[in-house]
């Protein structure tokens, strides 16, 4: 049988004390959780950092080996997406490989930005295997919370 079509299960210990201080935040976090424990049975999970400083967001994302011409960036209802694909190498006949760690296959990380950007607005760079997707504030954005009122039926 083939070691790589093994998936190990992992049970996840519950705690109640989380559960009972604040249960919408610890709902969020075994989702979370589970999400990641899902996208790296797929393959590759690329790590990710978001920032912050005055007028513009900054997305940073690893992707080590993956080539530019790989990697596609796009912006849908607030939705940046970054999916791409790390293609591995051809195997020669005769070789024989005793240690296999490095993933290959596609990825897709997905973040919902607080506002939604002009398109003009929203730049990538990617150099040495880190991709950088810097995103500018718009000038105005929409109030945080606003009355609606109620019909009359």
């Amino acid at each position: 049988m083939n070691r790589n079509n093994i998936i190990k299960r992992q049970i996840i210990p519950f705690h109640p004390r989380s559960f009972i201080q604040d249960p919408f935040t610890f709902l969020r976090q075994e989702i979370d959780h589970l999400f990641e424990k899902s996208s790296s049975l797929e393959g590759i999970s690329p790590k990710i950092e978001v920032k912050e400083n005055g007028n513009m967001m900054e997305i940073t994302a690893e992707l080590p080996g993956i080539s530019e011409e790989d990697i596609h960036i796009s912006l849908s209802n607030g939705l940046l997406t970054i999916e791409g694909q790390k293609k591995a190498e051809e195997r020669q006949e005769g070789e024989t490989y005793y240690i296999e760690e490095i993933q290959y296959g596609r990825f897709s990380r997905s973040l919902k930005l607080p506002y939604e950007p002009a398109e003009k607005d929203v730049n990538a760079s990617f150099k040495d295997g880190v991709l950088k997707v810097a995103v500018l504030k718009p000038q105005k954005l929409k109030e945080g919370s606003y009355r609606i009122p109620i019909q009359k039926i």
